[in-house]
């Protein structure tokens, strides 16, 4: 039973034993942005033809959003449909959206602490289902807090895993009318993702 079968948060939170609760939990961080980058982004959201099917909106919107914050930390990658396999028994495998994760020194990635999911026909629970089982996979390799992000490229939510405990933000950020707070609120979990040791420099 692969991430993208599992079909609500409760289903999750049932099978893994987790608290679910709702929870202003998302800030910001400053964050300055290119006039190029941002006006092109802008354009792009305006749109309709960048938002024909899923992997344009992924390559065009999404991929393009995270790899501008991703540039401020050289310690973060933007991983994309790579195999994430933890658990088949459980049903924690597949390859999900994308992953924000450091490089292990042995060229492979390390365990993510940023999940993110595009709301596929803008199916929010069922991206949440799936979003929710990565980061139940990543706690099980020893994340402590996790966090995820459902998004339909226009519409961004957030989620956070920590002790047990899954917290949803209620509030839905628009990239169309609030592209700065978005960039500065990803910038934050890129920040407290930075500060995250790798599991190729802890003590065995």
């Amino acid at each position: 039973m692969p991430f993208g079968q599992f079909r609500s948060i409760a289903e999750v939170a049932r099978k893994f034993n987790i608290s679910v609760e709702d929870g202003l939990f998302i800030e910001q961080r400053a964050m300055t942005v290119t006039e190029l980058y941002f006006s092109d982004l802008q354009e792009k959201l305006m749109s309709s033809r960048n938002f024909i099917n899923e992997t344009t909106i992924c390559e065009t919107i999404i991929r393009p959003i995270l790899d501008i914050v991703s540039k401020n930390y050289d310690n973060l990658e933007v991983w994309s449909h790579v195999a994430y396999n933890i658990d088949a028994e459980k049903g924690l495998v597949g390859e999900p959206d994308y992953l924000i994760a450091p490089k292990t020194r042995y060229g492979d990635m390390d365990k993510p602490a940023l999940c993110v999911i595009e709301a596929k026909q803008e199916k929010f629970e069922e991206g949440w289902a799936q979003a929710f089982a990565e980061m139940v996979a990543s706690s099980l390799q020893g994340t402590e807090i996790c966090y995820s992000m459902v998004t339909t490229g226009k519409v961004w939510e957030f989620g956070c895993l920590k002790g047990g405990i899954f917290t949803k933000d209620p509030r839905q950020i628009s990239a169309i009318s609030e592209l700065q707070k978005l960039f500065e609120i990803l910038n934050l979990l890129f920040y407290r993702m930075s500060l995250f040791k790798p599991v190729a420099s802890m003590k065995r």
